[in-house]
């Protein structure tokens, strides 16, 4: 049985500092940030919740390297699908608390 993770504050914050950084980026320059990422990562430095993080950090560089792999564009928020289906879930959310209230 597997135990469903519900991202903290920590990592939902560091996936927001991720994606206004890549705004506009093409897939190269997403590409270079990823793997500077990966570095930081990888360093042995961090306490338990800087590597959170990090890692949180890198994972969200991945996927926007991968988003833009299959496209020419620049990254934009507004038209990744992940993003935008995280903030359907979101108000989903909100409006069924909304009604059980």
């Amino acid at each position: 049985m597997s135990t469903e993770h519900e991202p903290s504050g920590q990592e939902h914050a560091a996936w927001e500092r991720v994606r206004d950084a890549a705004m506009g980026m093409n897939h190269h320059h997403a590409k270079a940030a990823c793997e500077e990422a990966e570095r930081a990562a990888e360093d042995g430095t961090a306490d338990e919740r800087q590597s959170l993080a990090a890692r949180a950090e890198l994972d969200e560089w991945e996927r926007i390297t991968d988003t833009l792999s299959d496209h020419a564009g620049s990254y934009d928020p507004a038209t990744d699908p992940f993003v935008q289906g995280q903030l359907t879930a979101r108000a989903n959310r909100a409006q069924a608390a909304a009604r059980r209230r």
